[in-house]
């Protein structure tokens, strides 16, 4: 490591980083040494720490409702909360992070974070009321619960984590597809490392001291991974990775607000942009149902709790492999074709189900499942550069999230109802199916990449920085 002064536009920048050869800038390999790997691995972590605590979340369920006497659907509205805050802060989140730059705002996502998991933590029980509305007993404690969990946390969330895929973006020129195939599989790992470290926890400290373990524990690592992040390769004195003789640095400074506004007043304007977020949603909620009714589901089949968790740990494992993959896929064989294909393979499974109580079928549908689900987001990243180049990123992103937050919040939240009044499971794995196959013909009709579609966002910002350098 080095602390050595850096050029950062015109100005010198002083900071610690790992050490860069200068001189190795350039490369016709698909993976070469270069700082932008250092990035991959910090939003790596940051999408597993910091969203630990809701893939755990139903490992807290049963404690919370020995302890305070909740029911199990007031506690669920909490990651319902939780979900729906997140995505509505989406938008807000990418934008800040296009003003003031990732590193700024991830700090202050992960100190809101922290308030949120400490105020969880001492979570009182108080006095409770009840509402006449279908015999709602609501009380102080679980209200603070809503609170903590599902709005300080849902907003801290979509601060720290919104921002990242955008970052991304901007340092590599090139082999885009490979640097988010790597990023997306934080999304299959996570779970698989979370859920058991935070059950241990939980076992071995209760659920209070989980929380207050988990907050600056997470909070810490965060900090440090936040450290050695920079919002952009000028900053270290690079050029994006992939980049070849004669290229420029697409970003060394945060954009202007004035254009950085227009542009997004382009974006609006082009179809793909709405229906971005459509995509996301139905995608989200087509695996949402399957994420969270698979194991009850599996269960009215005769199999056992244990069994059915091993279903879901398995699509889990599978869908590794794709996360990687897809983004890659969609560079080489079209990003729109791929994302179909995925979508399809994430609906068409689901009509298994309708069929079968045998435990090897269940097998079969978590390895096809796991494929489509794996693969559904990983062509976003590239489908963005393909229709809006290298224009800043963080609000179109965020209103992507919009749409799978409120995807994900549905589809998690759909099955229980239509269980209570039904008895079965089927007419939510029926959404599942309608969700996810609706996406893909939503995909098959999104404008052709061959060409952006909106200006180009590096001559666009010469242009202007030359005309206000000439007025003043």
């Amino acid at each position: 490591m080095i602390n050595s002064p850096h050029m950062h536009g015109k100005k010198l920048h002083y900071g610690p980083v790992l050490y860069i050869n200068m001189n190795n800038q350039y490369s016709d390999k698909t993976f070469y040494w270069h700082y932008a790997w250092v990035i991959v691995f910090i939003i790596f972590g940051m999408q597993i720490v910091g969203s630990s605590i809701r893939m755990a979340f139903g490992v807290f369920v049963d404690p919370l409702e020995q302890r305070f006497a909740w029911s199990q659907s007031n506690i669920g509205i909490a990651y319902a909360v939780g979900m729906i805050v997140t995505a509505i802060s989406s938008p807000w989140a990418g934008n800040l992070g296009d003003r003031l730059g990732a590193k700024k705002t991830m700090y202050f996502g992960i100190v809101l974070f922290l308030v949120g998991m400490i105020m969880t933590a001492f979570i009182r029980e108080w006095f409770s009321w009840q509402f006449n509305f279908f015999n709602i007993q609501i009380s102080l404690g679980l209200l603070h619960f809503w609170i903590s969990y599902g709005v300080i946390l849902g907003v801290a969330q979509s601060i720290f984590l919104v921002p990242l895929i955008p970052a991304a973006m901007i340092w590599f020129r090139r082999h885009l597809g490979l640097a988010m195939g790597l990023i997306m599989t934080s999304w299959g790992v996570g779970p698989a490392i979370a859920t058991p470290l935070v059950a241990i926890l939980v076992d071995s400290m209760g659920w209070r001291n989980a929380f207050l373990s988990i907050g600056f524990g997470s909070s810490l690592l965060m900090m440090i991974m936040v450290f050695y992040f920079r919002d952009r390769p000028s900053d270290i004195g690079v050029l994006e990775y992939g980049s070849r003789p004669g290229d420029e640095p697409i970003s060394t400074s945060l954009p202007p607000i004035v254009l950085l506004n227009e542009f997004h007043r382009h974006m609006k304007k082009t179809a793909a942009y709405w229906n971005m977020s459509s995509i996301h949603f139905l995608g989200c909620v087509g695996h949402a149902v399957i994420l969270i009714w698979i194991i009850p589901f599996a269960t009215t089949k005769g199999l056992t709790v244990l069994e059915a968790s091993l279903i879901s740990s398995l699509m889990a494992m599978i869908s590794v492999s794709t996360r990687l993959a897809t983004p890659m896929l969609c560079e080489r064989f079209g990003v729109r074709s791929v994302m179909t294909i995925f979508y399809v393979l994430q609906g068409l499974p689901v009509l298994i189900l309708f069929f079968t109580s045998i435990p090897f079928v269940f097998i079969l549908f978590a390895i096809t499942f796991g494929i489509g689900y794996g693969g559904e987001t990983g062509g976003f990243p590239i489908l963005n550069r393909k229709y809006f180049g290298h224009a800043p990123m963080g609000r179109a992103h965020g209103f992507q999230m919009l749409g799978a937050g409120i995807g994900m919040a549905l589809g998690g939240w759909v099955g229980g109802p239509i269980y209570d009044i039904s008895g079965s499971y089927n007419w939510a794995l029926a959404i599942s199916v309608v969700a996810s196959l609706g996406g893909a013909i939503s995909i098959v009709l999104l404008e052709s990449t061959s060409k952006l579609l909106i200006p180009d966002w590096k001559k666009a910002e010469k242009s202007f920085l030359e005309t206000k350098t000439e007025a003043n």
